[in-house]
């Protein structure tokens, strides 16, 4: 459960605005870098479910005899 404030509510503005001073926010080389890295994994997940799938399917083929 969210912490209240003084007030009583959950999420005052001054709360919010006073966590978002102590947010470290990422330079312009950290963000490059961390989205770089988050394209790459995709491509290669995305190249490695396509070899998954061409296996699967060569086998499913291959059990079942269609052409």
């Amino acid at each position: 459960m969210a912490k209240k404030d003084t007030d009583g509510r959950a999420y005052s503005p001054a709360s919010v605005i006073r966590e978002l001073k102590n947010v470290k926010w990422p330079t312009f080389g950290e963000l490059m870098k961390t989205s770089a890295l988050v394209i790459v994994f995709t491509v290669l997940f995305g190249v490695y479910f396509f070899i998954c799938e061409l296996a699967a399917s060569g086998l499913i083929n291959a059990i079942v005899g269609a052409k």
